[in-house]
């Protein structure tokens, strides 16, 4: 946990400088996350945004102080956007709650500000893997600087929160498109287009070894019930298809195995932006993209993943898939369901949302692109239900 909550005149631990910013003028619905740190830094992180270079700050949220944290941008193509992303990182001492890392995600190509808060929740409440990730008002030196959304990197806590301490986990981040968990030859060739959250020391053997025998396996039926969390993959891959996450095929997702317990592995969705109508000819009402998107007779706009390929080739497979997305589109995916939830975050950032457009001259309605994610949810129900009565 952070420091104990110390009042404005008292002096911050921080050797470069000291700081408190009153918070009861900020947006009352949301968390307040007030940074501080030196303008030539920021300035700096502005100017070299593809840099990973991190800088001192500190942070103060709910009244907890978090000394000498670091700050830098993130992300692939949004550090382009003017409106950056952030990742902080915390010292071993004094975490955030239980996280050494969390992402600031400026939700600069969101009009509603809310896509990656409920696609997180479509896939938690499906039963796949997810992270948490909520809507926070944050401050630089005392000025507004944007709505962000707040979301957990999934690291070793991570892994014990979730029951599967000990868990090998790669990242997915290929330059190229070419994480899609295909056979890659040698372990060394994986480091390319993996990067390792965990055991970052040891070698790549188990990625490359995993995805060899999905290449080469006859047996596929077979190969995933011994080699992968099959219950939790198909909630992985009915999740993507309710959110219609067309941009982690071949990057944008985590893989690990479960190395101390089950021995099996498993999916991780990250970077859910490009989610719920949004589309890569720029336009947010998409609702009908195929069940099977991401397949080698079906690849998206960057490409298509091998696992999810063999794991649709296989009839058995492709039956427990069709009867758990029917079971969500009755339970998770409905407007009965989702839209209450919605409103609930419409009500929440509204505010935030108003100020983040006056603040950097976006086109976006905020209030509009929420109606869109509640369209999309209507409609994308209706042709998946459709879809699945053929499938």
């Amino acid at each position: 946990m952070g420091n104990a909550y110390r009042s404005p005149s008292e002096k911050l631990p921080v050797p470069f400088h000291g700081f408190f910013v009153e918070e009861r003028d900020s947006a009352k619905t949301l968390p307040v996350y007030s940074l501080r740190l030196l303008g030539s830094d920021l300035a700096a992180m502005q100017a070299n945004s593809w840099n990973n270079q991190t800088f001192p700050a500190t942070l103060v949220v709910k009244q907890e102080v978090y000394d000498s944290v670091r700050i830098r941008v993130r992300g692939a193509f949004a550090r382009s956007w003017p409106k950056k992303s952030f990742k902080i990182l915390f010292e071993k001492g004094n975490l955030f709650g239980n996280r050494s890392r969390i992402n600031l995600n400026s939700g600069w190509r969101d009009p509603a500000f809310i896509r990656e808060i409920l696609s997180y929740r479509i896939y938690r409440d499906s039963g796949a893997f997810s992270l948490n990730a909520e809507p926070v008002f944050v401050r630089v030196n005392g000025q507004f600087l944007g709505l962000f959304t707040a979301i957990e990197q999934p690291d070793k806590r991570y892994l014990d929160s979730q029951g599967i301490s000990g868990a090998v986990l790669y990242k997915a981040d290929s330059g190229n498109n070419v994480s899609d968990e295909r056979n890659l030859g040698d372990a060394n060739s994986f480091r390319q287009h993996y990067e390792k959250e965990t055991d970052e020391e040891e070698p790549y053997d188990d990625l490359a070894e995993f995805c060899r025998d999905l290449e080469q396996t006859r047996k596929v039926k077979e190969f995933f019930e011994a080699r992968v969390d099959l219950p939790r993959y198909v909630n992985f891959l009915c999740a993507t298809t309710l959110c219609q996450n067309w941009d982690g095929y071949n990057k944008n997702h985590f893989i690990g195995v479960d190395r101390e317990n089950s021995g099996k592995w498993f999916a991780i969705p990250w970077d859910l932006d490009r989610t719920l109508g949004d589309h890569w000819n720029g336009h947010f009402d998409e609702t009908r993209l195929p069940l099977l998107l991401g397949i080698r007779d079906l690849p998206g706009v960057t490409g298509w993943n091998r696992m999810a390929d063999r794991f649709f080739s296989d009839p058995h497979l492709r039956k427990l898939y069709k009867e758990r997305l029917n079971e969500l589109l009755e339970s998770v995916f409905t407007e009965a369901n989702l839209y209450p939830i919605v409103e609930s975050l419409r009500q929440k950032i509204s505010a935030a949302a108003d100020m983040d457009h006056e603040k950097w001259r976006s086109a976006w309605n905020a209030s509009r692109g929420v109606d869109e994610v509640k369209l999309f949810i209507r409609d994308r129900r209706v042709f998946l239900l459709g879809e699945l009565e053929r499938f």
